[in-house]
């Protein structure tokens, strides 16, 4: 086992290589921020929720996100319902690729 800490394994992942083997070293996942944890995370390390922070202030406004209308319509849908319209969705979308 190869013992890195979180800066030392980010690096290995955003150089292409495989954290197979590595472990992280405790005094350094106690809190990760969360681009480091979504980075691992592609490695195949998963970091606890609790030990992820992030500042507001590193949030970036994205107007394709920020301004979705979440309606509670979808939700009250049985599963069969969700089913068929995802069904549905998916073969409309296959239409539209041809």
């Amino acid at each position: 086992m190869n013992i890195l800490t979180v800066k030392e394994a980010v690096e290995l992942v955003n150089r292409g290589e495989t954290l197979e083997g590595v472990v992280l070293d405790k005094s350094t996942t106690r809190q990760v921020n969360v681009r480091d944890a979504m980075v691992l995370s592609m490695g195949g390390i998963v970091i606890p929720e609790e030990n992820i922070y992030y500042n507001d202030a590193d949030i970036v406004y994205d107007e394709d996100i920020d301004e979705l209308l979440v309606t509670s319509g979808i939700v009250a849908l049985s599963w069969e319902e969700k089913a068929k319209r995802a069904k549905a969705y998916s073969e409309k979308a296959d239409s539209n690729v041809d």
